[in-house]
């Protein structure tokens, strides 16, 4: 059961729960995860025993979270080695949650070696699902040329549609390419637009740069040409630009199961 759902029931309306509990004992393992998901919000350790179960008997979601779990000690002794047999089997039935964050474990060689390639091709089951995290992610990848071919403008293209998906340090990204010439042409305007609604959302690196991008702009400029546009001196500057990367852990919260 959700939070939200939880925060919707009403006193009387718990007799549900004892239910729930009583078929999560026979082995059901839809009510197993329920009841997990019912205990994590007060107590995430009682709760993964029946994440487990429900694992155990194949329940996706339950696989997904316990994996989480395992892979950042919450509740549970930290092991990244199960966290990630565990996310390979939810991945493997097309979890999107779990692709992406298999993605960041091989990325980041956490309970497995490092290996962009493998994350660059988790990251993209995922963004072909429409997960903005692994659009994200999968763009930063295609920036970098880490694991996969650098593509700058494949890189735009995921990362507009996480962007368009309200994903803020997607927006933020579109943004700083926009701004260089990362990618495709150079759009001041467009590139505005994109961190103020990065910024909007409480991104504060889109609001530095917003506030960059205003005060470069020369009064009297088309709004498609920032100050340095015009010499090809300054756009040879911008060679091999990319947005800086932050940590990764910022960029998987939002297809992670909330912990």
């Amino acid at each position: 059961m959700s939070m939200l759902a939880k925060a919707t029931l009403k006193p009387t309306l718990a007799t549900p729960t004892l239910w729930t509990r009583m078929k999560a004992e026979l082995g059901d393992s839809d009510a197993q995860y329920r009841l997990a998901e019912a205990l994590r919000t007060a107590d995430v350790a009682a709760s993964v025993p029946w994440y487990r179960r429900a694992a155990r008997q194949g329940h996706v979601a339950a696989q997904t979270m316990l994996a989480f779990l395992l892979a950042n000690g919450i509740g549970v002794e930290a092991d990244p080695h199960r966290a990630v047999s565990w996310y390979r089997r939810a991945a493997a039935k097309g979890d999107v949650g779990a692709q992406n964050n298999l993605g960041y474990m091989h990325e980041h060689g956490a309970g497995v070696p490092c290996d962009p390639a493998k994350a660059a091709l988790w990251y993209r089951l995922a963004a072909l699902q429409h997960s903005a995290p692994a659009q994200v992610n999968l763009a930063l990848l295609l920036l970098d040329g880490r694991g996969i071919d650098r593509d700058e403008a494949e890189a735009v293209r995921w990362l507009r549609a996480a962007a368009e998906q309200g994903h803020p340090a997607a927006q933020y990204r579109l943004g700083l390419c926009l701004r260089e010439g990362v990618g495709l042409a150079r759009d001041p305007a467009e590139a505005a637009l994109w961190l103020q609604a990065a910024a909007a959302a409480g991104d504060r690196d889109a609001l530095v740069a917003l506030a960059e991008l205003r005060q470069t702009t020369i009064p009297g400029r088309s709004p498609d040409c920032s100050p340095d546009c015009s010499t090809a001196e300054d756009d040879g500057e911008t060679v091999g630009w990319r947005p800086a990367r932050r940590p990764m852990q910022e960029l998987q919260a939002g297809a992670m199961p909330p912990a």
